[in-house]
């Protein structure tokens, strides 16, 4: 009886330590933070502060990518994670939206200076210059005018 006893606990557990190993930053890559971060500030709602946050993390994935297939893999990832981040926090809550939202805004990230080219300045000072640079095209819109 003791041992069915230990074996129930030890199975109710296990997942539960599974699950909080889920919510560290270890072993986690830097697109998947960006992501979480971005999920979290979207469930509490963090408004125009979080299109500057996606804005910077995706200059900081796309200048720190060595190909573009480590680019796309990087978005990739940050969806992901944004998406689970967003899920878990509206549905099983660890924090207050207060403490993250206070967090959010107190990020070092958001002095970080985004550039028309796609550099990227760093909070720290150091630059990342964009692999592919971004370029502005002239369109031309075509105007159908009435008979």
């Amino acid at each position: 009886m003791k041992k069915l006893i230990l074996l129930i606990l030890l199975l109710a557990v296990v997942p539960v330590c599974v699950q909080a190993d889920e919510r560290t930053t270890e072993g986690m890559t830097e697109a998947e933070q960006l992501g979480v971060t971005a999920g979290l500030a979207l469930a509490c709602n963090a408004g125009g502060k979080l299109d500057d946050f996606e804005l910077i993390a995706s200059r900081l994935i796309a200048n720190k990518a060595l190909t573009a297939e480590a680019e796309q893999k990087g978005y990739r990832e940050f969806a992901e994670a944004k998406f689970r981040a967003y899920n878990e926090q509206k549905n099983d809550p660890q924090e207050s939206c207060g403490a993250i939202l206070d967090s959010f805004n107190r990020l070092p990230l958001f002095r970080s200076v985004v550039f028309a080219d796609g550099g990227l300045k760093m909070y720290d000072g150091t630059y990342l210059k964009p692999k592919r640079p971004v370029k502005f095209t002239e369109q031309k819109v075509q105007v159908k005018k009435k008979k």
